[in-house]
């Protein structure tokens, strides 16, 4: 984890900062060129130790983090994602790839090591059948769901996957095309968010 040197740093809050209050947010405001912005809730606010505090008066100081983004380039489009991809079949699977940039996904801690200022991604791999699917999805609210035989993790920066039929293609849960072959890769430090 050497990556994770100065990744943050005690800033002053500026109230005009742009707040993202979703994972999806991120990704629209730096669509339109803004690189640093406050986080009120999300994936990657939950990650970064963000409270739902959105009642009390803005602190004047908090903790800049330099964060990654992802970029799935599919056919000859880019898309990005803060918090996760998501391949899948159907809407609802029980097997499929989950790219995190991001230690929960909604109200789960499925990866217990993701990190979004560390350069890389946790991919999880699953061929659960549906019972075993069931009894992960609710270990993994503690991340209690690993070791599992059918649950495959590893640490990658960049991600190229096939499959023999189209693949659903998310991005922080946003459908954003079908397709067999996908590719996914860090863009390092893309972001600077500020968690009060």
């Amino acid at each position: 984890m050497g990556q994770l040197d100065n990744w943050t740093e005690e800033f002053l809050i500026d109230e005009t900062f742009p707040i993202a209050k979703s994972d999806q947010e991120i990704v629209s405001l730096v669509n339109s060129g803004i690189t640093l912005m406050r986080l009120a809730s999300g994936n990657i606010h939950r990650t970064l130790g963000g409270k739902g505090n959105s009642n009390v008066a803005l602190p004047t100081t908090g903790t800049l983090c330099h964060i990654d983004l992802g970029c799935i380039q599919l056919a000859n489009e880019r898309f990005y994602f803060a918090s996760h991809c998501s391949l899948r079949r159907n809407y609802f699977s029980t097997k499929g790839v989950l790219v995190m940039n991001a230690e929960f996904y909604k109200n789960r801690r499925v990866s217990v090591r993701g990190h979004p200022g560390d350069g890389k991604f946790e991919v999880l791999t699953s061929e659960l059948k549906l019972i075993q699917y069931l009894l992960a999805s609710k270990r993994s609210e503690s991340g209690n769901h690993l070791p599992h035989p059918d649950l495959k993790v590893r640490s990658t920066a960049q991600y190229e996957v096939s499959f023999p039929h189209q693949m659903r293609v998310y991005a922080d849960g946003r459908l954003i095309g079908r397709s067999d072959e996908v590719e996914i890769s860090v863009v390092s430090r893309a972001v600077k968010v500020v968690i009060a």
